[in-house]
């Protein structure tokens, strides 16, 4: 249609963890265009739809981003020092995973090495034929291979996530870029959103209800303390 809707490729469903697709026709208005699970489009009983109104994720994001700018300029020795404590915390559970992994990748990789040298021995011995003895080994080095990948990925998983651990310098760079925030911009969500998590609409006390869960650049999933744990919006079917 000519145009990039701002919100497109920035939305992923809760459930399944797909993107959401835009829904947009010739002659809609803006308040009737709406994003739909993937899946749901694709896979027929993947998911649900997480249907959800652009106008609906724009007010929740100016909402959002306003209440954290606020916070961050007003409290900012509090919210460096809440989203540093929060960043450590989720990195060392994060890092201490991947070693787990790591580690267990390794010992299994080693062990391969000496499963195969002992299908070596038994084959020159004459204990297992030359057929049984490729199909096995190949077996072996196959999930060898896929583990070395493994090990090269979790390791640079590791250090990215390390390196990019502590920017909360980045995020207050454009907390003071954006002082007097009237409506949403493209630009706006590019540079302070990673993605948005979109919750499947729940019927609560006569009342359609749907969350979604703001995920930042640099700093992750943040709350200030003065707002809700989790954010709703009632929505009209």
């Amino acid at each position: 249609m000519g145009e990039m809707p701002p919100l497109s490729g920035m939305l992923f469903c809760a459930d399944c963890g797909a993107k959401l697709y835009q829904v947009r026709h010739r002659g809609w208005e803006h308040d009737k265009e709406y994003f739909v699970c993937a899946t749901y489009r694709k896979v027929k009983g993947g998911c649900s739809s997480h249907q959800i109104r652009n106008v609906v994720v724009e007010e929740l994001l100016l909402d959002g981003i306003r209440q954290i700018t606020a916070f961050a300029c007003e409290r900012e020795s509090e919210f460096v020092q809440m989203v540093t404590s929060k960043t450590r915390t989720d990195l060392d559970k994060s890092l201490c995973d991947s070693n787990r992994e790591l580690e267990q990748s390794q010992a299994r990789i080693t062990k391969l090495d000496d499963i195969i040298q002992r299908l070596y021995e038994d084959n020159l011995s004459g204990k297992i034929s030359d057929e049984r003895f490729s199909k096995m080994t190949a077996n072996y080095e196959s999930e060898q291979h896929t583990l070395e990948s493994r090990v090269v990925e979790l390791k640079g998983t590791m250090t990215a996530e390390h390196d990019s651990a502590l920017n909360v310098d980045h995020f207050l760079a454009w907390v003071q870029k954006y002082t007097d925030i009237q409506e949403l911009t493209a630009e706006m969500i590019r540079e302070f959103i990673e993605k948005i998590l979109v919750y499947k609409a729940e019927r609560i006390d006569g009342r359609r209800v749907q969350r979604i869960k703001i995920v930042w650049n640099c700093i992750g999933e943040f709350t200030p303390p003065t707002t809700a744990a989790t954010q709703e919006q009632e929505k009209s079917a």
